[in-house]
């Protein structure tokens, strides 16, 4: 059993509705802050609860009616056979559409449909007006259409028969009454929810359920079930604790009275220190939430889904990801929904959908991305240097065209444009030499511009490009102006002809100089630098070669002991500059801000 689809359709933040398709192994569900990724965790336990999405959207005016009522719906992929096990012992009721094909569907047809372990798609909805529940079969069984929605519907009486088969004992109508919500049960059982606000039960008493519960409030006396009827199993359970979280060595569950208490050592067992054992209710969710999770995956018979609300706020990412490696090599059978802010699980797992939910217009829009489109959506990236996580939860991307510029643009950002420095990722394009035209496998940057715009509007895990900033070289102010508008604003210059031409401070320079244990006078700077450039008027800045005169200062002053290193200087005359004389970057605040379109 796994779950194919879930769909919200005004509900809380979703508007319009938003369907999310799910596949076997890892699916991840990743947006901002109220961006509605626990909501539809929240769909799982099909509670309904009428809460219409609310905004300026939907209610344009103060006082404006509330329009319309929630729906949410689940749908899972299952055999007739494995429905079978979810309900054994017991009974239980197929409901089954007549006539088809003008036949009635007869007992001998569902005991044959119950023998060859047909596919099936069950979907349950819940609204307003109630609850109903659809199941379809696929190839050879497409009679099994019905839908449980009137008041009375023809049931299958399906129970349990001779080994690893079914019977069926009747065909009628039925009042549909709670058959629904007792449908639902049977598939909730093998649905867990974990996150940082649901705490494993730490203390608990006897119970007669053959299963750990959603909430996992009896794990306690699951472990301790565990201990003493499966030793090898305990050991490794408790070795998998060890590797996601090297403090503790050891997992118990003590027999107190009626209750059982659980507890974590930070030795293991043959050390005899139980006087260091800590109960769980003095320990952090996580931990809770970690032996929970590793306790179905190393018990389950049958395939579980697992959801994870956000397992970033309550795991460390060191624990996340060993946490994540053992569900992927333990616990494949399984299917895994993970919710969350960090990119993290995408290096970590092998993930088969991502759901990229966004508040646009105040309403969530989710966009996905299968295994497939992934798996080229990195090797386009890669082409540029890059990985998805370089990106994540940035608003934009601004290219730089060498390591210097990248080292230095983001704390200029901070200083000229603040309202966009924190969400914008400054990366460069010399990772594959692209303005390198003498390499065999360098790239126009107009062929940069192209393939990241082309990936930033098909997946809603790219952010768009604000642009790729070059220096301006020797090129006249027309040409440069001619190249932007070519492209469409993609390519953007400097003022002057590179970074360094704005740099050219004697102060600062003396800083950096001194940083790296050459000390000569600020006057012998003011000197050297007038010498290589005569007339300081603002034209010539902007044309001369920035980083030549850097060097050749550099050289002459120490007399050749010293050379200028752009990675190393560039960020001491940046950082220098904006301590202590920012006003001296007046120029270059204006330039980025009219690159960056905030002017």
């Amino acid at each position: 059993m796994q779950i194919s689809q879930i769909a919200l359709d005004n509900y809380k933040s979703f508007n319009d509705k938003q369907i999310l398709d799910f596949e076997s192994g890892f699916n991840l569900i990743v947006g901002g802050n109220n961006s509605g990724k626990s909501s539809v965790l929240e769909v799982l336990d099909l509670v309904y609860a009428s809460e219409p999405h609310r905004s300026p959207k939907t209610l344009p005016a103060y006082g404006d009616a509330v329009r319309g009522n929630s729906k949410m719906e689940v749908a899972f992929s299952t055999t007739t056979q494995e429905l079978g096990r979810l309900f054994a012992p017991q009974s239980f009721r197929l409901p089954v559409s007549q006539p088809y094909n003008g036949t009635a569907i007869g007992v001998e047809y569902l005991q044959s449909l119950m023998g060859t372990n047909a596919p099936l798609a069950v979907r349950f909805s819940s609204t307003a007006e109630g609850r109903s529940l659809l199941i379809s079969s696929g190839t050879p069984f497409e009679g099994l259409v019905s839908e449980w929605q009137n008041p009375s519907i023809a049931c299958a009486a399906i129970g349990p028969g001779p080994v690893g088969e079914f019977l069926v004992s009747d065909l009628s109508s039925r009042q549909i009454g709670g058959e629904v919500d007792s449908f639902y049960q049977q598939f909730k059982k093998r649905i867990y929810k974990f996150g940082a606000m649901r705490r494993p039960g730490s203390e608990c008493s006897m119970t007669n359920s053959p299963i750990l519960d959603r909430e996992a409030i009896q794990l306690p006396y699951f472990i301790n079930q565990l201990q003493t009827s499966d030793a090898h199993g305990h050991r490794m359970l408790c070795e998998w604790v060890a590797r996601i979280l090297p403090s503790i060595a050891w997992v118990q569950s003590t027999p107190t009275g009626n209750t059982f208490s659980l507890q974590c050592l930070p030795t293991p067992p043959e050390s005899q220190r139980s006087d260091l054992a800590t109960p769980l209710a003095r320990m952090g969710s996580g931990i809770g939430n970690i032996i929970a999770i590793l306790y179905v995956v190393l018990t389950a018979r049958d395939p579980q889904v697992i959801a994870i609300d956000e397992p970033n706020a309550f795991l460390h990412p060191r624990a996340l990801r060993e946490l994540l490696a053992i569900l992927e090599t333990e616990g494949r059978q399984h299917q895994y929904l993970l919710t969350a802010h960090s990119a993290d699980v995408l290096t970590a797992v092998n993930t088969k959908t991502i759901s990229f939910l966004e508040l646009k217009e105040y309403a969530t829009v989710a966009t996905q991305t299968r295994q497939a489109d992934l798996h080229s959506l990195q090797g386009e990236l890669s082409r540029l240097g890059l990985r998805v996580t370089d990106l994540h939860a940035k608003d934009s991307v601004l290219w730089v065209e060498g390591q210097s510029e990248e080292l230095v643009m983001p704390e200029l950002l901070r200083f000229a444009c603040p309202e966009i420095a924190a969400g914008t990722a400054v990366l460069r394009v010399e990772h594959t030499g692209t303005f390198e035209s003498k390499r065999k496998r360098s790239m126009a940057p107009e062929e940069v511009a192209s393939i990241y715009a082309r990936l930033s509007g098909s997946s809603g895990l790219v952010p768009p490009m604000v642009c790729i900033l070059l220096d301006a070289e020797k090129r006249k102010p027309k040409q440069r102006q001619e190249i932007e508008n070519r492209s469409g604003g993609k390519l953007r210059f400097l003022d002057r002809r590179m970074l360094e031409n704005y740099l050219l401070e004697p102060n600062a320079i003396h800083a950096a100089l001194n940083e790296i244990g050459a000390f000569f006078t600020v006057s012998q700077i003011e000197s050297t630098l007038a010498e290589l450039v005569p007339n300081q008027d603002p034209e010539v800045l902007e044309d001369i070669d920035g980083a030549a005169v850097l060097s050749e200062l550099f050289s002459s002053i120490s007399e050749a002991t010293q050379e200028f290193r752009k990675t190393r200087d560039v960020p001491a005359l940046v950082t220098w500059l904006l301590e202590n004389k920012p006003e001296s970057l007046t120029a270059l605040k204006a330039s980025l801000r009219r690159i960056a379109g905030l002017v």
